[in-house]
């Protein structure tokens, strides 16, 4: 019995040098790598997330007029387009419950149902 605690000990006290080794290796390994750097270096790092522009809202509304959406489509002009579809000159890049924002000769367009209808019921 003896032997067996002696032996449990000396293979503890192996196997805690052999950590400790690993221990020093990782902690030199830290010091030698590069500063961390500061808040004024961080601030001057531009921001990888892309800035959305304003969308253009003043636009003549005769020329193009949203008459109903229904999930991802949107009716303009008497004609359906879906969502990210490109007709004419004609892209639909974002459909909400009332607007459509699209982009139209390089210009994003935001339409709006100009009448809502009440008198509309869906079975």
């Amino acid at each position: 019995m003896r032997l067996l605690c002696l032996f449990l000990t000396m293979t503890t006290l192996l196997f805690s040098q052999d950590l400790s080794t690993k221990y020093k290796y990782i902690l030199d390994l830290y010091n030698k790598s590069p500063l961390r750097a500061n808040l004024s270096d961080i601030n001057q790092v531009k921001s990888p997330f892309y800035i959305t522009q304003n969308v253009q809202t003043d636009f003549n509304s005769s020329t193009l007029k949203l008459e109903a959406i229904i999930e991802n489509r949107a009716k303009i002009n008497s004609n359906w387009y879906e969502l990210g579809q490109s007709c004419q000159e004609i892209c639909i890049l974002e459909i909400e419950n009332q607007t459509v924002i699209i982009l139209h000769n390089n210009n994003k367009i935001r339409l709006s149902i100009s009448k809502v209808n009440n008198d509309i019921k869906v079975f």
